[in-house]
């Protein structure tokens, strides 16, 4: 026990050290791939290193989102695109506020330029089928869904991809395809998506 605590108490004194001597783009790619807390840490760190960069505008846009500020993320968004109208981070941003907001069809066409800008994002495919899903375009949900796991057919992001694949299920019901809607379903709780589990006994039990 003491050996954890020791150990967990040097990685809580190393990693500040270490963000201080990772580039600004090697902090913001990293900040995808750790954990919230982490993920907060490397992006207050951007914003102080490179205020007014178009990495410090993408975190203080997430910032205002994780605050419900969305009409301020909005502009904050719409700003950097403006800048930076190529980077394709300020287009997943808008996307994810007007996801927030229910503005489901404005978000799909920043979606649609996430993808023209890097057709291998998944991050573009999988928030596009949120959107269709919600607009009961279960198919072309579906079709979005497939794309993400081709792109990235094992993914390390569980809690990311169990969602994609919980929603990807109901999809399948929607249409009618019982046997695969509840086969992700048990994908997706097995992964951890707990919410899995109160569908497949709404859903599959009584098949």
């Amino acid at each position: 026990m003491k050996k954890i605590i020791f150990c967990f108490f040097l990685l809580s004194i190393s990693l500040p050290k270490l963000i201080s001597q990772t580039t600004v783009e090697e902090m913001f790619s990293i900040s995808f791939d750790v954990d919230i807390q982490t993920s907060k840490m490397y992006r207050n760190k951007i914003m102080e290193k490179a205020p007014g960069s178009k990495y410090a505008m993408y975190c203080e846009g997430w910032f205002q989102i994780k605050k419900d500020s969305l009409q301020t993320a909005l502009t904050t968004a719409s700003k950097l695109i403006e800048k930076y109208p190529d980077f394709l981070y300020g287009h997943l941003l808008k996307g994810n506020v007007n996801y927030y907001m229910g503005n489901y069809t404005e978000a799909i066409k920043s979606y649609n330029r996430v993808i023209d800008l890097n057709p291998k994002e998944n991050g573009g495919y999988i928030n596009r089928a949120q959107c269709k899903y919600f607009l009961e375009d279960y198919r072309g949900a579906i079709a979005d869904y497939d794309k993400a796991l081709e792109i990235n057919p094992k993914p390390t992001d569980a809690s990311y991809f169990s969602e994609a694949i919980y929603y990807r299920g109901l999809a399948e019901i929607k249409i009618g395809n019982l046997d695969e809607g509840c086969n992700n379903l048990s994908k997706a709780g097995e992964m951890g998506y707990v919410a899995a589990y109160d569908e497949i006994k709404k859903q599959c039990n009584h098949k």
